[in-house]
């Protein structure tokens, strides 16, 4: 099964194509603040170097958020038109769901722990820059079986991070995404079992947890796939304060 993935939730830009065997291409472009006027030019590259057409992938994922409302919308929009047009299945898989696995890549992907509490040798935290001094992140266990998602995926200040995630007791931390670039020096010297790395958002990693869900047959309705923003529009916030 050939998977095309789109990440478009942050600056960070990317494109790849996915198989069981691993991936077959990938373009990644940092920094970008434009992705309607690149997007579909960097999907084209990807196509081209693994010498394919749209016609020849069988399903098409999207990074479904949180992240940049724009780049959410801008993603969304291309990949569902993609996955219409071609007559393709359409597969979201959440943001942070897919930074998890871009760092750890084990086992058979994210599941949720309900209900069950399990000694963690490695706590993972992906942190995404939610702008207005908050971050998105989720909280994971590794496991044999994959990364437990211990949290919702939610939007918090610095300060309110840190409590939630000293609730949890590990023998050791790692924080990674573009979050760190501006709060990894706090978080080291307040968790002295943690490290920082700078593993990015890619879309090798949202096509690979794609299609393990695809391979499940756990298809995803079309219609009601939408982008998970976790917090509102700011548009919706700033009418609440006037």
């Amino acid at each position: 099964m050939i998977v095309l993935a789109v990440e478009t939730a942050t600056g960070a830009e990317s494109a790849a194509l996915v198989t069981e065997s691993g991936v077959l291409a990938e373009i990644n472009v940092d920094n970008v603040y434009g992705h309607s006027s690149t997007l579909m030019s960097n999907i084209d590259k990807a196509l081209k170097a693994a010498a394919l057409d749209i016609f020849c992938v069988d399903a098409i994922a999207i990074s479904a958020g949180p992240g940049s409302f724009t780049g959410l919308r801008v993603g969304f929009s291309l990949a569902k038109g993609l996955a219409f047009a071609a007559k393709k299945p359409f597969c979201s898989v959440p943001t942070l769901d897919a930074l998890a696995y871009a760092y750890a890549e084990t086992g058979e992907g994210i599941f949720e722990l309900r209900g069950k509490k399990i000694k963690i040798k490695r706590l993972l935290c992906p942190l995404i820059d939610a702008r207005k001094n908050e971050y998105y992140f989720s909280l994971y266990a590794e496991t044999e079986k994959g990364s437990a998602r211990l949290l919702p995926y939610t939007a918090l200040p610095l300060e309110a991070l840190i409590k939630t995630v000293k609730k949890q007791k590990a023998e050791s931390i790692v924080f990674f995404g573009n979050g760190t670039e501006k709060c990894g020096e706090e978080l080291k010297k307040t968790f002295k079992n943690s490290s920082v790395t700078k593993t990015a958002l890619r879309a090798s990693a949202v096509g690979k947890l794609a299609l393990i869900q695809l391979l499940k047959e756990k298809k995803q309705d079309f219609n009601k796939a939408l982008p998970l923003y976790v917090r509102k529009p700011d548009a919706v916030i700033s009418k609440r304060k006037k």
